[in-house]
């Protein structure tokens, strides 16, 4: 009679190990999913927030050369952070160029082909929290 309880005992012991196994395999597989789904909504937001810093510095960029005086200025407020991190503002002659410092996320605009007839140039980093944009004659400047 020992052999039968003994058996016994043995497969409750493996249904239990299987089950706890199962559990341990359905976790793992939440916590990938999930983690994917988390990465793949920040840089969503990111990207979002990238644009909207562009569009605001971009639609800044367009009034500055609008203005008749050969000589001006405007100072922006810009976010410290897009997402959780800091990101640079570019002007040359190919545009305006705004991406993160981290994870490579960039915007690029022409600026309405504003750079056919200005000279575009500078850099900012987003930390300072602020930007300057100067026109003199046929430049504009960002710092």
């Amino acid at each position: 009679m020992a052999g039968p309880r003994r058996m016994k005992a043995v497969s409750l012991i493996v249904e239990q190990v299987i089950l706890f196994i199962f559990g341990i395999i359905i976790f793992a597989t939440c916590v990938s999913v999930f983690s994917n789904y988390e990465a793949h909504f920040k840089s969503l937001s990111m990207e979002d927030q990238l644009s909207e810093v562009s569009e605001y510095v971009e639609t800044s960029i367009i009034k500055m050369a609008e203005k008749e005086q050969d000589a001006s200025s405007i100072s922006l407020a810009i976010p410290k952070k897009a997402g959780s991190e800091y990101y640079k503002i570019e002007l040359s002659g190919q545009g305006l160029n705004v991406s993160s410092m981290e994870s490579g996320i960039a915007k690029q605009s022409s600026i309405c082909n504003l750079t056919l007839n200005y000279v575009m140039k500078g850099r900012v980093i987003s930390s300072a929290g602020s930007m300057i944009i100067y026109k003199t004659g046929n430049q504009i400047i960002i710092s």
